[in-house]
């Protein structure tokens, strides 16, 4: 029993490792700069775009669209095909990209 478990472990960790690699959600090493988050979270916004946000202490990204803003660097944010919110701060924010 414990191999099948194991077995089935490798082959989750691995499925999840080749669709991250597929559709490029590596968790980016860097941190962008704070005046370019505030740029890029700006234009996502105004243009509507599908992006996907690295959060600080968080190993997925979240992919959604930026709605609007709750005030002095804090936004709302709805989650791709769910009726998911998130409230976010730009200081939150470690990377943000554009997801297509």
């Amino acid at each position: 029993m414990e191999n099948k478990s194991s077995a089935l472990q490798s082959v989750t960790q691995h499925l999840v490792a080749s669709y991250r690699e597929i559709f490029d959600l590596a968790t980016p090493t860097a941190r962008m700069p704070m005046h370019q988050v505030d740029l890029f979270i700006d234009q996502a916004m105004q243009r509507h775009y599908k992006v996907a946000l690295f959060f600080n202490h968080e190993s997925s990204p979240f992919v959604g669209h930026i709605i609007r803003t709750l005030g002095k660097n804090r936004f709302l944010v709805k989650a791709y095909h769910s009726n998911v919110f998130r409230v976010m701060t730009s200081t939150s924010v470690n990377f943000i990209k554009r997801f297509d």
